[in-house]
């Protein structure tokens, strides 16, 4: 038996050594901002519960919510009263970030696809890009929609697609790049490329620069659009202590964040590591680093100074990956929980 025991444990190690891994991880050293108290964050109301899953993003017009279910369905919820939902149109692939224009057009990146043009009238959609150049989109992510009608959008990696997207984040290399598609022209132009997980957009009223959230980089990058500055970025805050995912400019003019997990002591041990990294993705994929159920949300001035912070180590509804702030009210969006979150602020 021992003998046995001891083959198996020689073609382990063999197979760990070996065999070759599906991610070819840098080493990496990102800051960490330092350490500071978080206020309690208020209860989360979860809306929806039954009729909405992995809903990760969020747009709210008028009094309805849309959001798009994680089997492809856009859907539309009143928030006047009662739980009756609308099926505006149904993808073939999840859809992701979204914004919604009034009671006509919305505009949705779907996983596998690509950017979609809906409209809400008729309850139709098309697919107006899903590559640049030679780059197929794998995993278009996350949007938003300028004044002037212009769509800013990432792609998070154009090297795994959402089935594997933890072995992007373990890889470590700047595989996403942020975009936008301009209206009139019908043409698309790559603004930013070499983005740790590109996710999160946001874009100023002015129109003159667009956050693009890394969330393997613990960062947020600043884009300059118009002025001197035009076509250069810069850091407008990193070191964060967690994973940032949706950004959004509230009603209050802060800058929302959601930090869809915390920065832990294992991420910091196996970020400037590559072999740990190399090593566990030789592993079936139930043995990879799964995020921690912890919610913290930041708000951030136009300087990417922390004015708010709230977190919950013990949340009822987690995986926030989605914000928007309408009054003294936060809808939160999910990764791959039910409902949708919904964190009335004081006056």
């Amino acid at each position: 038996m021992k003998k046995i025991l001891f083959a198996l444990l020689g073609l382990l190690v063999a197979y760990l050594i070996f065999y070759p891994a599906p991610i070819d991880p840098a080493a990496l050293n990102w800051p960490e901002m330092e350490p500071h108290e978080s206020s309690s964050m208020p209860a989360i109301e979860v809306l929806f519960p039954r009729t909405c899953q992995d809903c990760e993003d969020i747009s709210i017009v008028d009094d309805y919510l849309y959001t798009g279910h994680g089997d492809g369905r856009l859907l539309r919820f009143p928030l006047a009263g009662g739980v009756r939902l609308t099926e505006m149109v149904r993808f073939k692939g999840r859809p992701l970030g979204l914004e919604v224009l009034g009671d006509s057009l919305a505009w949705v990146c779907v996983e596998q696809e690509g950017l979609a043009r809906v409209d809400l009238r008729k309850r139709t959609y098309e697919i107006l890009v899903n590559s640049y150049n030679d780059t197929t989109f794998q995993l278009i992510d996350y949007l938003d929609v300028a004044p002037d009608g212009d769509v800013y959008f990432t792609d998070a990696s154009d090297k795994f697609g959402d089935d594997d997207l933890q072995y992007d984040v373990l890889e470590g290399r700047p595989n996403g790049a942020l975009y936008r598609y301009n209206v009139a022209s019908g043409t698309t132009d790559r603004l930013k490329d070499n983005l740790y997980f590109a996710n999160g957009v946001a874009v100023a009223p002015d129109e003159s620069y667009v956050l693009v959230a890394e969330t393997a980089g613990f960062r947020i990058q600043k884009l300059w659009l118009i002025g001197p500055k035009a076509g250069s970025s810069e850091i407008f805050i990193e070191g964060l202590p967690g994973w940032p995912d949706g950004i959004s400019l509230g009603s209050d003019g802060l800058i929302y964040v959601t930090l869809i997990s915390p920065r832990t002591a294992m991420h910091n041990f196996i970020l400037p590591r590559p072999w740990t990294r190399r090593l566990v993705t030789k592993l079936p994929k139930s043995f990879l680093p799964k995020p921690v159920k912890s919610n913290r949300i930041l708000a951030l001035d136009n300087q990417g100074a922390i004015v708010h912070d709230w977190a919950d180590d013990s949340p009822v509804f987690s995986s926030i990956s989605s914000i928007e702030r309408i009054g003294n009210l936060l809808y939160l969006g999910t990764l791959d929980e039910a409902g949708v979150g919904r964190m009335r602020l004081e006056e």
